[in-house]
C-alpha cells in the first residue's frame, strides 16, 4: 500500500502536533532555561517548579496531576505573564503562544510532576534592542530558588549565561 506525499506530511505535522509538548518537557532540565532571540521575536523555554505557583496542588503532595494540571492551566497562563516578563527600550512585551507540559518520567508518564516547562515566544517591536528581563517564579523546594539561563542573539553569535534567584530576579541582555 502506497502513502501519498500529502498524506504522509499530515501525519508528520498531526504527530509531531499531538507529541511535541511532551518531548520538549524532556528537553529542558529542572531549573534551566533559554531564550533565543531572533529578529522577529525573543522564544523562550523554561523548566519550573510547580512549587512556584500557588493554589494548583490540590491534594498537597508537592506535585502536578493531570487533573491538577487541566483544571489550573489558565492560572498558570496567567501568572506566568504576570512573573515572567521582557521589555525593551519601549516597554513591556508580549508574552505569545504559551504552552506548558508537565516534566513527567518515561518511565511513569502518568505519574504527578514536580516541573513545568514553559515556551513562548515574546514580540519583538525592534531586531537588536537591549532586552531587560525578569523571572519571579521560584519554587519552595530545595535546589528550586535559582534558574540559570542561557540567551542566544541569532546571527551575531552573541551568548548570555545568567543565574536569577529571589533576591536577584532581574537582567539586563545585550546592552552593548
Amino acid at each position: 500500500m502506497k502513502l501519498s506525499l500529502t498524506a504522509f506530511a499530515t501525519s508528520v505535522v498531526l504527530i509531531t502536533t499531538l507529541f511535541s509538548s511532551a518531548l520538549y518537557a524532556h528537553v529542558m532540565v529542572a531549573q534551566k532555561g533559554t531564550l533565543n532571540v531572533a529578529e522577529d521575536g525573543v522564544y523562550m523555554v523554561i523548566s519550573l517548579p510547580v512549587s512556584a505557583f500557588t493554589a494548583i496542588d490540590d491534594d498537597n503532595d508537592g506535585k502536578l496531576s493531570a487533573a491538577e494540571f487541566t483544571s489550573h492551566r489558565l492560572e498558570m497562563i496567567k501568572t506566568v505573564h504576570s512573573k515572567i516578563t521582557l521589555k525593551d527600550e519601549n516597554g513591556l512585551l508580549t508574552l505569545e503562544g504559551i504552552m506548558l507540559s508537565p516534566v513527567t518520567s518515561h518511565h511513569s508518564p502518568q505519574a504527578p510532576a514536580s516541573q513545568l516547562v514553559v515556551m513562548g515566544r515574546f514580540a519583538l517591536t525592534q531586531a537588536n534592542s537591549a532586552l531587560e528581563y525578569q523571572v519571579n517564579l521560584f519554587g519552595k523546594g530545595e535546589h528550586e530558588d535559582t534558574l540559570a539561563i542561557t540567551a542566544t542573539r541569532k546571527g551575531e553569535n552573541s551568548k548570555h549565561v545568567f543565574e536569577l534567584s529571589d533576591k536577584n530576579s532581574k537582567v539586563s541582555l545585550f546592552t552593548e
